[in-house]
């Protein structure tokens, strides 16, 4: 258990953990705050970044108006976090998860749910979403639809709903309320988020059931890994990590789901990671097979195969998620995680000559052929072309 307070300042970094669906991540401090959000994909610019800019990164913090000690844990064997608070007054647990999609019909493009429930006594909580499009340079329109609190900007639109969270209060920046738990009670916010899709504005039952069913999708898909020993538990949490930076539309796996996080305070290193590096594929093509992530690793085998026949036989350090090659690097005009700039997105890394990288891709062939993965002839010969190129060189 650590004491924390909501004061607006920068996070130390292992007090962060990321949340996810398969297609974005969001990373949630320890105090209650989502202070990072990229929208719709986690390459994608963000809705949060307060992680980079706390004047002007935009956040959704929720915590107890009160000084309030704080402990939390993912679920067991899923990715969804809860964060238990307590106070002189009470005590309540927020259950925060990127909710999955599940079923048919009309379902939100994202969905960021959170769920406040009353343990003990009383806890007076304060909740402030302040959406900030494109890394934080658009403030965008503050409105309402059938009632909602609506934030819209660029092509994204962001509906605030709230059950039992205290009335919301508009201002042009951000969307406010409050309100008090008591043992049983159950308060739930959710952020409805489009990305040039109509928005959906959800009812409470259906938000609670998706929330419900990310829990249990969670728990099935980490049953299913072969993990066993005294270190089951430690192997599962690095098998639920991983799996938060696969993408689940193309089977691309990101290095990292931010950028910018300083190598040192104060420093330049800061670097954007939100791509796939070749010089990773060995590593996450044989942990993928070990833990009978057979889906995930053949995904990620085609993947490769396909996005690096865009530089064919050369091969790239890192491409972008979408499987593109190009990945100018710029800086953004935000203040960086405590003054570290500058924050870049982008990697000019992509230019670079690497040739350790060809040996890491024929690696991960041979890993993934070796487990009886079937590489067809026009593709062996696409590898074979590879190597002719290294003995070029």
């Amino acid at each position: 258990m650590e004491t924390r307070r909501n004061d607006g300042s920068y996070p130390p970094i292992r007090d962060l953990a990321a949340i996810g669906d398969g297609r974005t991540v969001a990373v949630v401090s320890l105090d209650g705050t989502v202070a990072w959000l990229p929208i719709p994909y986690v390459d994608s610019p963000t809705v949060f970044a307060s992680l980079l800019d706390t004047r002007h990164g935009g956040r959704f913090a929720l915590a107890p108006e009160d000084p309030f000690e704080a402990r939390r844990r993912y679920i067991p064997e899923t990715n969804v976090l809860e964060t238990t608070f307590v106070t002189d007054g009470g005590r309540a647990r927020i259950t925060d998860a990127l909710t999955l999609p599940t079923g048919g019909g009309l379902v939100p493009f994202r969905e960021l749910a959170r769920r406040v429930e009353g343990e003990k006594g009383a806890v007076r909580f304060r909740w402030s979403v302040e959406p900030r499009f494109g890394y934080g340079s658009d403030i965008g329109a503050m409105g309402r639809r059938s009632g909602i609190p609506v934030a819209t900007g660029r092509d994204q639109a962001v509906a605030i709903c709230s059950w039992d969270a205290g009335s919301p209060q508009l201002t042009p920046e951000a969307v406010t309320g409050a309100f008090e738990t008591a043992e049983g009670s159950t308060a739930l916010i959710a952020l409805s988020i489009a990305h040039q899709e109509p928005l959906v504005l959800p009812p409470r039952e259906d938000v609670e059931r998706r929330l419900d069913e990310t829990i249990a999708s969670w728990q099935r898909w980490a049953a299913a890994r072969e993990a066993t020993g005294p270190w089951r538990d430690q192997i599962l949490r690095s098998a639920l990590a991983l799996k938060l930076l696969v993408q689940a539309k193309s089977g691309a796996v990101a290095a990292a789901s931010t950028t910018s996080l300083p190598e040192e305070i104060g420093g330049e290193r800061n670097w954007d990671y939100r791509f796939s590096w070749l010089r990773d594929s060995a590593f996450v093509m044989g942990a993928m097979l070990e833990l009978a992530c057979k889906d995930e690793a053949e995904a990620f085998f085609w993947w490769l195969m396909h996005a690096s026949q865009i530089t064919h036989p050369r091969l790239q350090v890192l491409y972008r998620m979408d499987g593109g090659a190009d990945a100018p690097e710029r800086a953004l005009s935000l203040d960086g995680y405590r003054g570290s700039r500058p924050v870049r997105v982008g990697n000019a890394a992509a230019k670079q000559a690497q040739l350790d990288i060809y040996g890491d891709v024929m690696q991960m062939a041979w890993l993934y052929g070796d487990a009886e993965h079937p590489i067809d002839r026009e593709f062996g010969d696409r590898l074979a072309a590879v190597a002719d190129l290294v003995c070029d060189i």
